[in-house]
């Protein structure tokens, strides 16, 4: 229960379409974004790949995670040229709060970045880290 809770704020949180005027800049069209997390429930590195019709021009994590049932507070947001890096803070459900720390680079026709969210699960600190990776693939059909 708690490996879904968290997967689903994770990458809720990375992969939303909803963007601000503000961001860094994206090439709209078809996308293919990999990701991987690692943590210590898993035996190995989860590794998933989905494609996704990207129709802004632009990427912003402020608009990230609008999940009506446990919605994340971004905070910290620093831009620097096309890479923008973030904190994150999001209720599991379960009481617990997630915090992490995130960065994303554009580099028009592919995306890279990274992060980490950690919380306390029954007395034990967990960590979740992620990698993620996209690329344009064409134009969305």
């Amino acid at each position: 229960m708690y490996l879904r809770i968290t997967l689903t704020c994770i990458l809720a949180a990375l992969f939303s379409a909803s963007v601000n005027a503000k961001g860094v800049p994206i090439k709209p069209g078809l996308w293919e974004f990999t990701t991987t997390v690692s943590m210590p429930m898993l035996p190995q590195p989860r590794v998933d790949t989905t494609t996704e019709c990207v129709e802004e021009d632009e990427l912003s994590p402020e608009k990230f995670n609008q999940d009506q049932d446990t919605p994340c507070d971004i905070t910290n947001v620093v831009q620097s040229g096309n890479t923008i890096s973030w904190s994150m803070f999001c209720p599991t459900g379960a009481g617990t709060m997630m915090q992490g720390q995130w960065k994303f680079t554009s580099f028009g026709s592919s995306i890279s970045g990274n992060g980490a969210m950690a919380m306390e699960m029954g007395g034990q600190q967990m960590e979740i880290k992620m990698e993620w990776k996209g690329k344009r693939t064409g134009n969305c059909d």
